[in-house]
């Protein structure tokens, strides 16, 4: 009673007996819980695990004296005082997965945990979001347990990038495959050889707008895709950097009576004015000699409408899912009706503290995680030629 702190564990020889709560443990018996204000119910039919108090030892004396001889006769000395134990730490999904905890505060815990991984080391790139892998090979044929947990750093840092890495257009087709469905892209032509894989070119002194506003990659498809894998093949000797915004982060940023607003409606995602002959400044419907071809896809004349606020479907966090370069309007609401929160919400996707900006050389490689991420490229630097070389990754029916 002196020492609320302190516990004593009782274990029947027949059953487990459940006494006080204690919450903040987990113990080996089912319902094995205790006090010292459960003093009346030390006997010597209960024998006792573990002893933290002098009070409890003595109880244990006058009015279990059996019991007491039992735990000496276990070399579990009375006399002595044992810490009570801590709780057992969590693993990096378990993590994810607790969405009480802000994802900044996930992410910051992870920077720490040096037993994350087996197989790689995860250096993260700043508090909310991405991550940099090391001592992992894309070129070679990897493992299932090394694909689970490259998948499971993905999972955890949103976006994660491997430096120096050879990827051939068959080998990158081949690791989407061990990642999951490839979704082939409905207006951006493949590569001539390799259909999957999207050649995204900036020509030297060319203009270009691909990709350079905030988004979720093909938000406009009734099944958005899951993921990006993009390489570099060629890079200027700087600039040209890209942005990744977390939308975990950004739902959390917002009042509570916004959160509740944004559930309750549904937006227009749209490819017809993105893609629009007077926006693909660097590609062409109609020139074969373009560096990027399009194709005049259904998804141009189309909508898809999703949540606002998505589900993420492996962690069970909420994310925003609306973006400036496919996303219209709600649905129910005019364009000038919608403005207001859908602006709103677009100013605040590159706040600084939301994001994490990658510096690329040529052979690196970042994998998104195109539910909860968003992604910007930086066309700051024309004079010089950038190539890259994409493959996406089919998701779901956002919910």
């Amino acid at each position: 009673k002196d020492h609320p702190d302190f516990l004593i564990f009782y274990y029947n020889d027949r059953n487990p007996i459940t006494l006080n709560k204690c919450e903040k443990f987990v113990f080996p018996f089912d319902n094995l819980k205790a006090t010292a204000s459960d003093e009346h119910k030390i006997n010597d039919n209960n024998l006792p695990l573990m002893l933290n108090s002098k009070i409890l030892q003595r109880l244990l004396f006058q009015k279990a004296p059996r019991a007491a001889s039992r735990l000496n006769a276990r070399s579990l000395s009375t006399s002595m005082e044992f810490s009570a134990p801590s709780p057992r730490q969590r693993s990096p999904i378990e993590l994810i997965k607790d969405v009480n905890m802000s994802i900044k505060d996930v992410r910051v815990q992870l920077a720490t945990d040096s037993n994350a991984f087996r197989h790689l080391k995860a250096t993260p790139l700043t508090a909310c979001l991405g991550a940099e892998i090391s001592g992992i090979d894309l070129s070679e044929r990897l493992n299932d347990d090394v694909i689970e947990e490259i998948w499971t750093a993905y999972l955890l840092f949103g976006v994660i990038f491997f430096r120096n890495q050879k990827l051939t257009p068959e080998r990158q087709v081949e690791l989407a495959k061990k990642l999951g469905v490839i979704d082939r892209h409905p207006i951006v032509q493949g590569m001539e050889d390799y259909p999957d894989v999207i050649q995204i070119v900036r020509e030297a002194g060319a203009a270009t707008s691909f990709g350079e506003t905030w988004h979720s990659d093909n938000s406009y498809m009734t099944k958005p895709s899951l993921g990006s894998i993009l390489y570099a093949v060629e890079i200027p000797p700087v600039g040209n950097d890209t942005m990744f915004s977390c939308m975990y982060a950004l739902h959390e940023s917002l009042s509570p009576k916004m959160r509740d607003l944004l559930n309750e409606l549904k937006a227009v995602h749209t490819a017809g004015e993105a893609f629009a002959p007077s926006n693909v400044e660097g590609g062409s419907f109609d020139n074969p000699e373009a560096a990027m071809k399009y194709v005049k896809a259904q998804e141009l004349v189309t909508n898809a409408l999703h949540p606002t606020l998505r589900t993420h479907p492996e962690t069970g966090r909420k994310a925003v899912f609306v973006n400036s370069m496919f996303t219209t309007n709600f649905d129910g609401m005019s364009r000038a009706e919608s403005q207001p929160i859908l602006n709103y919400i677009f100013s605040r996707v590159g706040l600084p503290e939301l994001t994490c900006r990658y510096r690329w050389a040529a052979g690196d490689v970042a994998l998104w995680d195109n539910r909860c991420v968003q992604h910007v490229a930086i066309g700051d630097n024309s004079s010089h030629q950038r190539i890259m070389r994409r493959v996406t990754l089919a998701g779901d029916v956002p919910v």
